[in-house]
C-alpha cells in the first residue's frame, strides 16, 4: 500500500513554488516598473470623468456585446458567433464587442466599458519597451512607458472605449512577436500571426496596414522565412483560418464594404479615374507626415479628439523623432530598425482610405514613440560622455516626463469640463451619463409623466440612453417637430426633453404658448444645457398649420442634365437628400417625400426620348409603381403599374413597357401600400432605359 501511494505521488508531484528574489531585478527593470505604474495610474484616475463625454461608439460596445449574450450568442438573423457587428449603418465592429462580453454581465458602468480596454491598452508600452530592450539593445529601453504615457492623444484614447486604443495595442505586439520570430524563435511566428490578425479585427482602418505590412514583411524577409518551409506551411494554414471569418462576412454580406466607404464618403466611391484616385491616396498618405498636424495644436480633428492647447505629441520630442528616424536610416539592414521604417511608412495607409483623423492614425504613435526613444538615447549618450554624473541627465528626462504625465492629467480631470464651450452635437456631445440620472430622477418624481427626449445632443443617442436607463427606455426619442408640422392633441402629462439650442426656436414659434419649464441641466460651465417642459398650442396655431400645409402640398422644381439636355423635373417636398442623387447610379442614401404619399416625379423633356423600361430602387414596405408616358401624337398618357409586398431590404421594381416609346413627358409615382399621408417615401435611384 505504501508503495502504491509512494507511486501515486510520483505521478503528480506536488508543484514546487520558486522563491522570487527581489534582489535580482535590475534598476532598468525598476524604472520600466515604476513607468508602468505610472501609465496605469494616469489611465484609471478618474476613468469616468474624462473625457467628459460618454459616446455612442463607446456605448455600443457594451450593448453588442450584452446583446450578443441575450441572443445566446447570436446576431439578429440567428447566424452564431458573428465576426461584425453594426454600427450606424456600418459593420465595422468585432473583436471589440468580444472582448466586451468579458464584462457583459457586470452591471453597466462606464469605468467599466472603458477600463477593459484601458487595461489592454497596457499592451503598448509593455511590447513597445521590451522591442526596444531586446531588438535595440537600448540602454535606456526603461524609459518607453514614460514616453507613451506623456502623449496627450493616447493619453485621451487610450481612456476611452474606442476601438481604435484596441487596434494599436495589438499591432504593436504583432510587430514585437514578429521580431522575436526573426531573431529568436520561429515558433514565435504563430504568435505574430493572432495578434496581427487582433488588429485587423480591432480596427476598421487597420485591416489595410496589416495586410500591407504582412505583405511587406513577407518580400523583404523571404528568404528567413524559407529556410524553414514547414514553419511556414503551419503559418500559412494558421492565416487562413484567421482569414476564414472574414472573406466569410464579405460573401455573406457583399455590400457592406461599399456601403461603409459610402458613408464615409470616400474618395474611393466616386466616379474619377483610377489615376486621380490614387494621386489623392498619395497626397493624403504624405500628409500623414506633417509634423504641424501632429506636434502641434490643430483645427483638423474634432474637438472632443484633441486636449486643449496641445498638439496630439509634445513638441519638445519633434527633435529626438527627428535624431531617432536617422537613426534608424542609418541602420536600416537591421531588422529591428528595417521593421520601425515599415510601420512608420505603412501605419497611415488606413486614413489615407478616407480622410486624416487622429482616431484612424493613432498607429502611428507606435513609430513615433519607438523613434523619441532611439532620438532620446542618443541625446542621452552624448551628455553623459560629457558630464561627470552619469545619471543626471536621464534622471532629469524621467522626472520631466512624469511630472508633465501627471499634470496632464490633472489638468484633463479637472480642467477639461471647460476647455470647450460646444458641449452639443457638433462638439462634445456630452450629458449621457448626467441626462439619464436627472432623467430617473425626475420620473421618480413625476411617475405619471410620458417624457420624449431629442436626438439633437449627441449621435445614436437612444444607444446611450439603453446603456445607463436599461429595456425597455422609460421615454421615446423624438423632437418636437412632429407637433409643430401637425395639428394634435398634446397629452397633459407629456414632456419634452429638449436642448438649450432648440429652446430659443420653441419660445420664439406662435404656434405655441405658455412653454412651462419644469426642470432642466446645466452645461459643466453651468450654462443651460437641457430643458424639461410642456407645451400648449396657441390661439392662432389652427390657422397657421392650414396655411403651411398649404404651401408645403405646392411641388418643388428644377432643372437637370438628363439624356444629354435640360429637363425641368417636379417632384413631392423632400426632407432628406437632394432629387439629383436618384440618378447618379451608386444608390448610396436615399432621398425621403417629407410628407407626400405617393412620391411624385414629372420629366419634362425638351426633345423626345426613347424609353422601353423604368426601375426605381424602393425601401422595404409593400409597394406600387406607376408611370405616365406621354408620347407625340396622344393627347392621353399610356400608364403601367407595378406593384410588390414589403421586404425586409431595399429592392429594385421595374416596369417594361413591353416595346421603346419616344417619350416627351415621364411621371413616376411611388406609393407605399396601406399608409396614407404624412408618410415618409424613400426612394434610393431611378433608372430610365431603352433596352
Amino acid at each position: 500500500m505504501k508503495k502504491k501511494l509512494l507511486a501515486s505521488r510520483s505521478l503528480f508531484p506536488a508543484p514546487r513554488l520558486k522563491h522570487f528574489d527581489f534582489k535580482k531585478i535590475s534598476q532598468a527593470q525598476l524604472l520600466f516598473g515604476l513607468g508602468i505604474l505610472l501609465y496605469l495610474i494616469t489611465r484609471f484616475l478618474a476613468l469616468d470623468k474624462f473625457p467628459i463625454y460618454f459616446f455612442s461608439d463607446e456605448a455600443i460596445q457594451t450593448m453588442s456585446a450584452y446583446d450578443l449574450v441575450q441572443r445566446g450568442f447570436r446576431d439578429v438573423n440567428g447566424i452564431p458567433f458573428p465576426v461584425y457587428f453594426e454600427n450606424g449603418q456600418q459593420f465595422n465592429l468585432s473583436l471589440s464587442v468580444w472582448l466586451q462580453v468579458l464584462i457583459a454581465w457586470l452591471p453597466r458602468s462606464v469605468w467599466l466599458t472603458r477600463g477593459l480596454p484601458a487595461l489592454l491598452s497596457l499592451l503598448f508600452p509593455l511590447s513597445a519597451g521590451l522591442w526596444a530592450k531586446d531588438f535595440f539593445k537600448s540602454k535606456h529601453w526603461w524609459l518607453v512607458p514614460y514616453i507613451i504615457t506623456a502623449i496627450p492623444a493616447w493619453f485621451l484614447h487610450s481612456r476611452t472605449a474606442f476601438e481604435t486604443s484596441l487596434g494599436l495595442s495589438f499591432y504593436s505586439l504583432f510587430l514585437f512577436f514578429y521580431l522575436k520570430y526573426r531573431l529568436e524563435k520561429r515558433k514565435n511566428l504563430v504568435w505574430a500571426l493572432l495578434f496581427g490578425a487582433f488588429a485587423f479585427y480591432a480596427y476598421a482602418p487597420l485591416q489595410l496596414v496589416v495586410v500591407a505590412t504582412g505583405l511587406v514583411l513577407l518580400f523583404v524577409d523571404r528568404r528567413y522565412h524559407f529556410e524553414d518551409k514547414q514553419t511556414v506551411l503551419k503559418g500559412f494554414i494558421l492565416l487562413i483560418l484567421l482569414a476564414a471569418p472574414y472573406f466569410i462576412f464579405r460573401i455573406t454580406h457583399q455590400g457592406s464594404l461599399s456601403a461603409h466607404l459610402n458613408l464615409l464618403r470616400s474618395y474611393w466611391t466616386l466616379n474619377l479615374p483610377l489615376i486621380n484616385k490614387l494621386g489623392i491616396f498619395l497626397s493624403k498618405w504624405l500628409k500623414a507626415y506633417n509634423p504641424l498636424y501632429w506636434f502641434f495644436p490643430n483645427e483638423t480633428d474634432l474637438i472632443r479628439h484633441q486636449m486643449k492647447g496641445m498638439g496630439h505629441i509634445p513638441w519638445i520630442f519633434l527633435p529626438f523623432v527627428l535624431l531617432g528616424l536617422w537613426k534608424a536610416l542609418r541602420k536600416w539592414k537591421e531588422p529591428a530598425y528595417r521593421l520601425l521604417l515599415i510601420s512608420f511608412i505603412i501605419a497611415p495607409m488606413g486614413a489615407a482610405l478616407v480622410d486624416l483623423a487622429i482616431t484612424r492614425l493613432l498607429v502611428m504613435l507606435l513609430p513615433f514613440s519607438l523613434l523619441t526613444c532611439l532620438g532620446l538615447e542618443e541625446s542621452l549618450l552624448f551628455i553623459e560622455d560629457k558630464i561627470k554624473i552619469k545619471r543626471l541627465p536621464t534622471a532629469l528626462v524621467a522626472l520631466s516626463l512624469s511630472t508633465f504625465s501627471l499634470w496632464m492629467a490633472w489638468f484633463a480631470i479637472v480642467k477639461g469640463p471647460t476647455w470647450y464651450g460646444e458641449y452639443g452635437l457638433y462638439g462634445m456631445q456630452w450629458g449621457g451619463q448626467q441626462l439619464s440620472q436627472k432623467i430617473e430622477n425626475f420620473k421618480a418624481e413625476n411617475p405619471d409623466s410620458e417624457l420624449k427626449l431629442s436626438p439633437r445632443w449627441a449621435n445614436n443617442g437612444d444607444v446611450i440612453m439603453r446603456f445607463f436607463l436599461g429595456d425597455p427606455l422609460p421615454l421615446e426619442i423624438a423632437t418636437t417637430d412632429e407637433y409643430d408640422l401637425y395639428f394634435q392633441e398634446i397629452d397633459p402629462n407629456l414632456v419634452f426633453i429638449v436642448t438649450a439650442e432648440e429652446y430659443p426656436s420653441l419660445i420664439q414659434n406662435p404656434k405655441f404658448e405658455q412653454v412651462e419649464i419644469l426642470d432642466s441641466l446645466p452645461y459643466p460651465d453651468g450654462q443651460a444645457g437641457f430643458y424639461f417642459l410642456k407645451l400648449n398650442y396657441s390661439p392662432e396655431a389652427q390657422a397657421i398649420f392650414e396655411e403651411e400645409l398649404a404651401e408645403r402640398k405646392k411641388p418643388e422644381t428644377v432643372e437637370l442634365e438628363l439624356f444629354g439636355q435640360i429637363a425641368q423635373l417636379t417632384y413631392s417636398r423632400l426632407d432628406m437628400g437632394s432629387i439629383a442623387q436618384i440618378f447618379d447610379g451608386k444608390h448610396a442614401q436615399p432621398v425621403r417625400t417629407l410628407e407626400a404619399n405617393p412620391f411624385e416625379i414629372t420629366i419634362a423633356l425638351q426633345d423626345a426620348v426613347e424609353i422601353k423600361q423604368v426601375s426605381a430602387t424602393i425601401g422595404s414596405p409593400a409597394s406600387r409603381l406607376t408611370v405616365r408616358i406621354w408620347t407625340s401624337g396622344r393627347e392621353n398618357p399610356l400608364i403601367f403599374t407595378e406593384s410588390v409586398p414589403s421586404s425586409k431590404q431595399i429592392r429594385l421594381i421595374t416596369i417594361d413597357f413591353g416595346q421603346i416609346y419616344e417619350v416627351e413627358k415621364i411621371k413616376i409615382e411611388i406609393e407605399s401600400l396601406g399608409e396614407g399621408e404624412p408618410t415618409h417615401v424613400h426612394l434610393w435611384g431611378l433608372l430610365l432605359e431603352n433596352r
